[in-house]
Formats: structure tokens, sequence, C-alpha cells
């Protein structure tokens, strides 16, 4: 069975969702992103920074592991410091609880 994951990803400066695909068993795979602004830029404030950064983007690997590792990077490098991140994949037509007791 392919992989599939989503994560929601909250930083600093915007809230992001990752989604990670895998090709075929055991890779390789490719994850996109897509971040939204959590601040209200105002037109009299003048941050040259923020404002005109991508936050959209997308890598691949075959390795798991390294590519959650970049994407976390980038992720960081476009919103800011990473607040959270929080599995909302579903499974099995249940969404995926990774917290709390189990019961």
């Amino acid at each position: 069975m392919a992989l599939d994951r989503t994560y929601m990803i909250e930083t600093t400066n915007a809230l992001f969702t990752l989604v990670i695909t895998e090709a075929g068993d055991g890779g390789p795979y490719k994850a996109t992103y897509v971040g939204t602004r959590q601040k209200v830029e105002l037109p009299w404030v003048d941050n040259p920074g923020l404002g005109q950064k991508d936050l959209d983007g997308e890598a691949t690997d075959v390795d798991f592991d390294v590519l959650i590792a970049t994407c976390h990077r980038q992720i960081a490098e476009r919103g800011g410091e990473i607040l959270g991140i929080q599995d909302i994949s579903v499974i099995d037509e249940r969404p995926r609880r990774d917290w709390g007791a189990s019961r």
C-alpha cells in the first residue's frame, strides 16, 4: 500500500499543509506544501522580507526521513520557526490520533 500522509504545520508567520505521497512500495517519496500567512500585513508597514516570500514548495527523495528534514528546513525558511506539527492524515476513513492516552 502506498504511503499518503498529510500534516498541518504552524510556524511563527504562516500555516502550512504538507502532503507526502509514495510513488511505489518503499519510495520514492514526493512532498508538496502550501503556506498561508497568519499575520495580516498592513500597507503602511514597510516589511520587504516576509511579504515577498513564496510560501509554497515541493521536494522529492528516495529516503522518507531525508525528505521530511528537507521540508521542515524549507518551511522554516519560508514561514519562520516551527511551533507545532499535527498529523491530519486519514486512515481507514477515520482521522489519525497520535496523541493522548490509549483507549
